[in-house]
């Protein structure tokens, strides 16, 4: 028997999924927590955790990482009506197993807890499309470069040589290629073209 534990500021929806939940085989959830706060105020182990996001005195990302420290082996399913790519991926990296448009949880039930159950995770189709929309897109980069480092990348970018570069910013060859490993380095990238999927043709410094 999965033991399931509901964590909902909406109580009307909370008891309908317990409801649905209990109606299925193997499956019984007993608890329902009205935020994150109350859970771990008295935190009880569970298989699943089915874990809205916009709640009140804490939210489900912050919640994610506390639960998993006292419960390393269960699963988190987000249960949510945030679908922006940025909140979907924050809270799979988090450590969420899926993540569910909850206008559209009740269509997907079943399959939901079934893929789980088989170790696999779960998305609603229209979360899975925004995940692979959000990881085909260029990302920005994050970490320091120097001004020296962003010339070289913009030179890249252009589709210069190294010897084109040098000719450029009037600097030693030597120097395009000390600063191209410094910008490899830190980029945790190795070849010009996974630059290029880093940071897309049309950005420049």
């Amino acid at each position: 028997m999965k033991r399931i534990i509901i964590i909902e500021d909406d109580i009307h929806l909370a008891h309908l999924l317990q409801e649905n939940i209990n109606e299925i085989e193997n499956l019984e959830c007993k608890q329902i927590y009205p935020n994150p706060v109350a859970f771990l105020n008295n935190p009880i182990e569970a298989d699943i955790y089915l874990l809205d996001i916009v709640m009140p005195e804490m939210n489900g990302l912050e919640a994610i990482e506390k639960i998993l420290k006292l419960f390393p082996n269960t699963t988190i399913v987000m249960n949510t009506i945030k679908d922006d790519s940025e909140t979907i991926f924050q809270a799979l990296q988090l450590g969420a197993s899926g993540y569910i448009d909850k206008q559209s949880f009740h269509t997907n039930f079943e399959e939901v807890f079934s893929s789980i159950e088989n170790g696999g995770a779960y998305m609603t189709p229209k979360i899975a499309r925004k995940v692979i929309t959000f990881f085909n897109q260029p990302r920005s980069i994050s970490v320091q470069l120097t001004e020296r480092e962003k010339d070289i990348v913009n030179g890249i970018l252009d589709g210069l040589s190294y010897k084109l570069i040098a000719d450029r910013y009037e600097i030693a060859i030597d120097t395009v290629r000390m600063n191209i490993k410094k910008v490899y380095r830190k980029l945790n990238i190795n070849s010009k073209s996974e630059l290029f999927k880093m940071i897309g043709n049309k950005q420049r410094f």
